[in-house]
């Protein structure tokens, strides 16, 4: 059992115990339950299919927005973010990083 499992019955466990709604417990254990049965290269392939590049970027906009650093630096380092989100795979990224 992995930690994606774990998360899909503690949502089990709280739908079943009238602890949150049924409709929202389903969705998460169904995305958790998919993710249990992923690898590493499964989950580079979903990130490059850029199925989650607005949510990823918005993190890290709002990382570098937060970070005290210049108005200068900030933009370097946002440029840089969408060169590798344009030039690099998931994996390389991993293996670089």
């Amino acid at each position: 059992m992995n930690g994606y499992t774990l998360m899909a019955e503690s949502y089990r466990k709280l739908m079943n115990e009238g602890k949150i709604e049924k409709e929202v417990a389903e969705k998460e254990i169904r995305i958790y339950e998919f993710l249990a049965t992923c690898d590493d290269d499964d989950k580079c392939i979903m990130v490059d299919s850029s199925a989650f590049n607005d949510i990823i970027r918005a993190f890290l906009k709002m990382a570098v927005k937060n970070a005290d650093i210049d108005e200068e630096a900030q933009d370097k380092v946002l440029n840089q973010l969408r060169w590798i989100f344009d030039e690099k795979t998931a994996k390389e990224v991993l293996q670089n990083g």
